[in-house]
């Protein structure tokens, strides 16, 4: 695959959605596995919020990946490819890999979705999208 140019407003639209759905998802931070189970709506609106975080977050990743020349067979070699352009460090892509995966559980293993993990991801891994927002920001404007 031979570079393209980035184009920071597709980038920027994925980014404002990013932002757009993690404000949502704060609204039910702190929620308990055994809500979620309970309530539906509570539970279709964290689901589908965390779908478009993810989901955002690597169409950015896939974007950048093909303006540097790589043709990634995965989202989370995306990610991957992110940290070898120097746009993410390493620690950090090496631990925001893991969105990859838990992607592909809510779209594809959705029935045996374990709610456990859904709530401590609401609860602890928030902040981690907006890291990596702040970090696909710095490197637009460097």
């Amino acid at each position: 695959m031979s570079p393209g140019q980035v184009q920071p407003e597709i980038i920027e639209r994925h980014l404002a959605a990013l932002r757009g759905a993690l404000r949502e998802l704060r609204r039910h931070q702190g929620a308990s596995a055994r809500s979620l189970r309970t309530d539906t709506t509570r539970r279709w609106a964290v689901e589908r919020g965390l779908l478009l975080c993810i989901q955002n977050a690597l169409d950015i990743a896939s974007h950048v990946a093909s303006t540097e020349g790589h043709d990634p067979p995965t989202y989370g070699d995306s990610i991957d490819s992110l940290v070898a352009s120097g746009v993410l460090p390493a620690e950090f892509g090496e631990q925001f890999r893991a969105v990859a995966g838990f992607r592909n559980i809510i779209v594809h293993g959705y029935l045996d979705l374990d709610l456990n993990r859904v709530a401590r991801f609401l609860g602890e891994d928030l902040e981690d999208f907006e890291v990596f927002a702040r970090h696909i920001e710095s490197w637009l404007e460097g």
